[in-house]
């Protein structure tokens, strides 16, 4: 059963996520402030932090910094208030393998608590599937049925991001947090241009576009 600390010091906040991640299988730690999360991030028990911006005591960014500094790659996921490219992008730079912005809805923390451990134990796996669509994460080859493709870096990310969240709907910007590590710039149609690439490779039919929201991978057998 995976473990999460949460270090929030709203208590409603931090009473929705503990019984959102729990009820979805999670054993779940809260603390309030920043030493604690510091020092308890450190014990090597979880498997995922929840760090909150703006925590007394020892800032967020600080807890991250030493955590980084001392090697340490639990996985963490930063709670911001509603802030700009900018802001987000030092939070990644700092450390943060994902961003989350407040307000934000139950099913959007678990979506990216789920995606960051899966994203961490796929370095222990080799080949992922998804229906009928097979991906090979060391070769960067996709397979459907007798049929092989290989994809470029950029290309086998962003097929690993849709099959990790089978059904899901994705907006741009997650993709292009979850792919390129930061988001995208308004006028920026990557990821529209690389869903394009995974279609011609593997497909129209796997990647189902929700017109001014964005993309999901509709799980289907050959």
């Amino acid at each position: 059963m995976p473990a999460i600390l949460i270090a929030e010091n709203d208590p409603r906040l931090s009473s929705m996520m503990q019984r959102t991640l729990f009820a979805n299988g999670f054993t779940v730690r809260v603390v309030a402030d920043g030493t604690s999360a510091y020092s308890i991030a450190r014990s090597g028990n979880f498997d995922l932090m929840v760090l909150a911006a703006g925590l007394p005591g020892l800032g967020a960014a600080e807890v991250l910094r030493r955590l980084r500094a001392e090697g340490r790659a639990l996985p963490v996921v930063v709670l911001t208030p509603r802030a700009g490219r900018a802001r987000t992008a030092a939070w990644f730079k700092g450390g943060a393998d994902d961003c989350i912005a407040k307000p934000f809805a139950s099913d959007e923390l678990l979506s990216t608590v789920q995606g960051r451990l899966g994203a961490t134990r796929s370095a222990q796996r080799t080949t992922i599937s998804c229906g009928g669509l097979k991906l090979n994460l060391r070769t960067g080859r996709a397979h459907i049925g007798d049929y092989a493709v290989d994809l470029s870096a950029r290309e086998c990310a962003l097929a690993e991001t849709f099959m990790r969240h089978p059904g899901q709907v994705l907006t741009r910007e997650q993709l292009h947090r979850h792919v390129w590590g930061h988001d995208r710039d308004s006028d920026s149609n990557v990821v529209d241009q690389y869903v394009r690439y995974l279609r011609r490779k593997l497909g129209a039919n796997w990647f189902v576009a929700l017109r001014g929201v964005g993309y999901r991978l509709e799980a289907r057998k050959n």
